[in-house]
């Protein structure tokens, strides 16, 4: 019997989001050891409770575990949330109004932090960490016990960009929302490896329509409903952007995360977060190793999105509808 990868998925469902989980569930080589929430596209009230309808959707074995509700700076300084989310883009309940069936027993008492650290020290060497939302969880597990966040088998982070942002002109929303964390995070970077699959990755990737009426046609239950969750994006994304179709950022990082091979470029480098000013959440990345210092990140720059689709497409409706998708698309 094959051993299963020990996952943690750390999470702000949106829209992306849960679409991401659903593919990480699909895939049998996961144990998703549970979800931790955290505040960002929407408050950690909407993100938590999201998570756990979601696992109650797919009827996965895990538990959901509550996190921070505001950035690392707020929280450590005890004040009340008071932050930007990530609007209507995602639908008023972060879900696109895909009226998910609410779980509530789905969410344990252990904080996120807690059960984290608890896993990584039940695991050590093993756990890997999937963070599609801001990593203040993670940057609070740092603080609480380096040494065995050190003992974490790797980190894949959706966030940041190179030559890109999305929140502002140089800072991606994940972490514009929390550069205090994302410094915290990379300062481990030497001794976990973390890859960071940002917006110039991300942005290759774009779900087209004929993608998104493929899947509500063919998909069965899951396609029909990926189709709906996806309406206010397609929205969003028409209005922001003239463009037609959708970029689901946090998918590439799970199926980047199962599926490497989907990575055509990927240069390992120093990597460091501006945190306040003008260009706060903006990512500098020494793509050509210019300062020589330590390497603590492994930056996506390129991906074969026609694979990406289909290691997607097959994982999560299966190799019939993958051989029709092929013929049709």
């Amino acid at each position: 019997m094959m051993n299963k990868r020990k996952i943690i998925i750390d999470t702000d469902p949106g829209i992306d989001d849960a679409i991401a989980i659903m593919a990480a569930m699909k895939y049998s080589g996961f144990e998703i050891l549970g979800i931790t929430s955290v505040a960002g596209n929407k408050g950690i009230e909407f993100t938590t409770d999201n998570a756990c309808k979601i696992v109650e959707y797919m009827d996965y074995d895990c538990k959901v575990y509550q996190g921070a509700y505001s950035n690392y700076v707020t929280v450590k300084a005890g004040l009340p949330a008071n932050h930007q989310d990530g609007g209507d883009v995602h639908g008023k309940d972060g879900l696109g109004g895909a009226n998910l069936i609410a779980a509530p027993h789905r969410l344990a008492a252990l904080p996120a932090v807690d059960f984290i650290l608890d896993s990584v020290r039940k695991y050590p060497g093993e756990v890997e960490i999937i963070t599609i939302g801001p990593m203040t969880n993670i940057a609070f597990a740092i603080e609480h016990d380096r040494e065995t966040m050190k003992k974490v088998k790797a980190i894949h982070s959706m966030g940041g960009g190179v030559f890109q942002g999305n929140m502002t002109p140089v800072a991606e929303f994940n972490y514009w929302f929390d550069p205090e964390a994302v410094d915290i995070v990379y300062s481990i970077g030497e001794e976990v490896p973390i890859t960071m699959v940002g917006l110039d990755a991300t942005h290759q990737c774009n779900v087209d329509i004929n993608d998104l009426t493929f899947m509500n046609l063919a998909g069965g239950d899951l396609g029909e409903l990926i189709h709906r969750m996806t309406s206010d994006y397609v929205d969003a994304y028409w209005r922001q952007n003239k463009m037609i179709g959708i970029v689901i950022h946090d998918l590439v990082a799970v199926i980047g995360a199962i599926y490497p091979e989907i990575y055509t470029r990927v240069v390992f480098s120093n990597l460091r977060v501006v945190t306040d000013g003008l260009a706060k959440g903006q990512c500098i990345v020494d793509l050509v190793d210019s300062w020589k210092l330590p390497k603590n990140a492994y930056v996506v720059m390129g991906v074969d999105v026609h694979c990406f689709k289909q290691k997607f497409i097959e994982l999560c409706f299966g190799q019939d509808i993958l051989t029709l998708y092929d013929k049709v698309i």
